[in-house]
């Protein structure tokens, strides 16, 4: 993934959908309903780890983008010394 603000969004989703779920599954639980109600809560909990790897994701990628970053100004600030000295 090469966007991260991407991987974020959808960590969001993902969050949200969870929240879904185990709201639902309160309400199931209330009608007695328990079996549904762990299946709700396995795929809250399925959607939260999803969004985790996402944002882990995106992190990975800002990580990448700071490291090259980093290496371009080191390299600029290399060259500029280097003119400076042949002026």
């Amino acid at each position: 993934m090469a966007n991260p603000n991407e991987a974020v969004r959808e960590a969001i989703a993902m969050q949200a959908e969870a929240v879904e779920d185990v709201e639902a599954a309160e309400v199931e639980q209330k009608r007695g309903a328990s079996s549904v109600s762990i299946d709700l809560l396995i795929d809250a909990v399925r959607k939260e780890r999803a969004g985790l790897d996402k944002l882990e994701e995106g992190i990975e990628v800002l990580r990448t983008s700071l490291d090259e970053r980093r290496h371009a100004l080191d390299r600029q600030d290399e060259i500029l010394g280097q003119l400076v000295n042949q002026l």
